[in-house]
């Protein structure tokens, strides 16, 4: 087995609670030493609700501890619990309990990565970063992303979708202006049209049902002059997009020809398609 699905597993097992070699202990650290998570997926915190969680920790304390790993004497970072830290110094709290763990870089990340993934507070774009990265930086099948954080391979899928959308676009969710059934439909259009119907939901406040029947007459009345991508196509491009790092689209105008896109966003991100396609030459 190669070394870093060896470490793969170790980091899956110690998360679990299955690696025997993986020992944990508890203790009240100095909350100046402990620096912010790197591999935190969540950008976005509710002040409204650090507020709440401030003035219960100032009654109550912390009921549960945070998981830290040690970088050195007396110095730690946060695996888990980034909230309660930051709500603990508003309090003014001098110390906080630890859960302290010996990790190395990859398996804290997997950790970090995992136990953010389980929360029902993450948004949607943070998910789907967060399952990117774990994607990407281990290099895992969709399949095997499903098994480590347990969620179902097509719920995988579906949120990886949603990164192909334009930044705009990913503002909108992250922001709850537009929901993840919203997302799923515009991801399979051009970034154009993704956008404008973005903009018509906020708008016109149009459901996901709204959605779905306005894109399905419009497919209807453009009939062969834009053809409805079938889902096999679709996923195509998704495993092409994946894989290549950016945004593919395939249109095809018989059964033996069409042509193939690649989006971009930056000429620092057109710059990095020609150095791969060069490079795969």
């Amino acid at each position: 087995m190669p070394e870093d699905k060896k470490t793969l597993n170790r980091g899956l097992d110690a998360l679990l609670g299955q690696g025997a070699q993986n020992q944990r202990s508890v203790k009240e650290v100095e909350i100046d030493k402990i620096k912010p998570g790197r591999f935190q997926p969540r950008s976005n915190f509710n002040n409204e609700k650090l507020l709440e969680l401030t003035n219960s920790i100032k009654n109550q304390g912390v009921l549960s501890p945070i998981l830290v790993r040690e970088l050195g004497l007396n110095e730690f970072e946060v695996i888990a619990g980034e909230r309660r830290l930051r709500a603990s110094k508003m309090a003014k709290l001098k110390t906080i309990p630890c859960l302290v763990d010996q990790k190395q870089d990859q398996d804290a990340l997997i950790s970090a990565l995992i136990e953010n993934l389980q929360r029902e507070d993450l948004n949607p774009v943070e998910e789907a970063r967060g399952l990117d990265r774990l994607k990407r930086e281990f290099g895992l099948t969709q399949d095997e992303v499903a098994t480590s954080t347990g969620k179902a391979r097509s719920t995988i899928a579906n949120s990886l979708r949603i990164l192909s959308l334009p930044n705009v676009v990913l503002e909108m969710l992250s922001r709850g202006q537009i929901e993840k059934g919203h997302a799923k439909l515009l991801a399979a259009m051009d970034s154009v049209e993704s956008e404008k119907l973005a903009k018509k939901i906020i708008k016109e406040n149009l459901s996901v049902k709204d959605l779905n029947s306005l894109t399905t007459r419009k497919s209807t009345s453009k009939s062969n002059k834009t053809k409805v991508k079938d889902s096999d196509l679709i996923n195509v491009e998704i495993e092409m997009s994946e894989s290549f790092g950016h945004k593919i689209e395939i249109e095809t105008k018989n059964k033996k020809s069409g042509k193939v896109s690649i989006s971009y966003m930056s000429l620092d991100e057109l710059d990095n398609i020609i150095t791969k396609i060069k490079n795969k030459q």
